[in-house]
């Protein structure tokens, strides 16, 4: 005779006969810690509280792996390091709900609000207590891989918290910009981090530098994934007196375009000796119509100083690389969106500009040290055809990316993807990155009706307005029926 538990996506067969008569709490731990392998957050909580015995095993499994992004965040092609592919995601079923589902009408996820609203406050609570108490100190060493959302409500001190985590293995941070413009808190200073033998690190959208530099350098000889897509804080620009004068006439200040993050000193930071997979992310060409340029201002100096800490950095890393992607993200205005000109999940490519080969590629691959390790190289978002983004002879064509590469590293597979693209809000000079694992680019609606997502996430942003996205959704719903009726009714009637 078996006992069959049924398990999310499993099942586990065990002889009645192993089960020793009486209460549950006689079952062999080893079996009690598979069953609660399989229990979201919230169940697992539930149990902690309802014996001693249950909490000393709960605990570590709700701490081992925390996972606070919204349900379908992982669920794109978000992800291009071939590592990543490898990691699994607890709180995802083998087949995800509809975002619609779970999300009110506004597109806010209210389960999400609060369920990271609830881990601030307690991680907030545990960590002011430490000294007084061992709580948090015991927490915090269970902890492996972090996945988390950081915004303008996460706790002032989230920054020192992450660091205290001394076995992090996995650190996986979104610093997203709210729908009301708001960012994640500045860092006011950082404590000398613990966690400093983190295997795989993402950071993307708006972090402090300060924090990706401690991060990155704490924990530089055991690094084997690093992939940093992270945006410096919105930037008004100054400029001259006609400049101002304009600005005053138009009522509001004028931003720089976005700016990736600058944090890599290969005079201060140690050697990446384990380092093996890289991605760096940053942002490409605005993509303006003529006259629409007026509201944007390029930071030309920072592109400059950015080009080459990403030529410094990939030459100090050449002797353990296997994987590199580069990706250039190319920049819309948000009303782009709004006038339905594009769309969130259209995928491309613009022109780098001669500063990038110059400066970054043949700065590394050619003048820098030998790849002896690099079996692939990826360019996302960049064109290999035509003249580089900036060329003064628009008709002169130039040699294509894939083959100027080539020519510095034989026998390296080279490819070329499409990547997004960033949403530029001029009046307040924030990328829009709302609701994702992407930390570049919003993340609206994903569905299963053909271009249904795009237009709904473009109405919400162009509109906000409830009703019409209420009938929107109800409207689908009806469709839906209505097919599933078809399909019911009989051949001949």
């Amino acid at each position: 005779m078996y006992l069959s538990i049924k398990l999310p996506s499993t099942a586990i067969m065990v002889s009645a006969a192993e089960i020793p008569e009486g209460s549950i709490d006689k079952l062999p731990a080893e079996l009690t810690n598979d069953v609660m392998g399989y229990l979201r957050p919230h169940d697992l909580t539930k149990l902690a509280r309802a014996s001693k015995r249950y909490r000393e095993i709960a605990q570590p499994v709700l701490w081992h792996n925390i996972e606070l992004h919204r349900q379908d965040a992982h669920h794109h092609d978000c992800f291009v390091l071939s590592t990543q592919k490898e990691v699994s995601r607890a709180y995802l079923d083998n087949e995800l709900r509809d975002t619609w589902s779970y999300r009110s009408e506004d597109g806010t996820d209210s389960e999400f609000d609060q369920r990271n609203a609830q881990f601030g406050s307690v991680i907030h609570r545990l960590y002011n207590f430490t000294g007084k108490s061992q709580a948090w100190c015991r927490l915090a060493s269970l902890v492996r891989h972090l996945c988390l959302t950081v915004t303008h409500k996460s706790p002032f001190q989230i920054w020192n918290i992450m660091l205290s985590l001394p076995n992090l293995h996995m650190i996986e941070v979104i610093g997203e910009s709210s729908a009301h413009l708001l960012g994640p808190g500045a860092v006011r200073s950082l404590r000398e981090p613990v966690a400093n033998k983190i295997h795989s690190v993402r950071l993307r959208g708006y972090i402090p530098a300060a924090f990706v530099s401690i991060v990155c350098t704490a924990s530089a000889s055991s690094i084997v994934s690093l992939d940093l897509g992270v945006l410096e804080p919105p930037k008004v620009y100054i400029g001259n007196k006609e400049e101002q004068e304009y600005q005053k006439a138009q009522g509001y200040p004028l931003y720089f375009v976005p700016r990736g993050v600058l944090w890599y000193d290969a005079s201060t930071c140690p050697a990446f000796t384990s380092l093996t997979h890289l991605l760096l992310c940053k942002p490409g060409p605005v993509l303006a119509p003529v006259g629409d340029d007026k509201k944007t201002r390029p930071d030309t100096e920072h592109e400059v100083r950015e080009q080459k800490q990403w030529a410094s950095l990939l030459r100090a890393i050449s002797p353990t690389m296997a994987e590199i992607v580069l990706e250039h993200r190319s920049v819309y205005l948000d009303y782009h969106l709004r006038h339905r000109q594009i769309s969130t999940h259209d995928k491309g490519y613009t022109r780098p500009d001669l500063g990038f080969r110059q400066v970054v590629l043949k700065s590394a691959f050619a003048d820098g040290g030998p790849w002896p390790n690099l079996k692939g190289l990826t360019f996302c978002g960049m064109a290999s055809k035509g003249p580089p983004f900036g060329s003064d002879d628009d008709d002169e064509p130039a040699e294509p990316l894939r083959n100027f590469t080539a020519k510095m590293l034989p026998g390296v597979q080279i490819k070329e993807k499409p990547s997004g693209s960033m949403l530029f809000y001029t009046r307040k000079g924030t990328v829009l990155n709302q609701h994702g694992a992407d930390g570049l680019s919003p993340h609206l609606y994903p569905g299963d009706i053909p271009d249904f997502d795009s237009f709904a996430g473009r109405l919400y942003l162009a509109t906000k307005n409830h009703v019409i996205l209420g009938m929107i959704k109800r409207a689908v719903l009806v469709q839906r029926m209505n097919v599933a009726m078809a399909l019911l009714e009989p051949s001949g009637s």
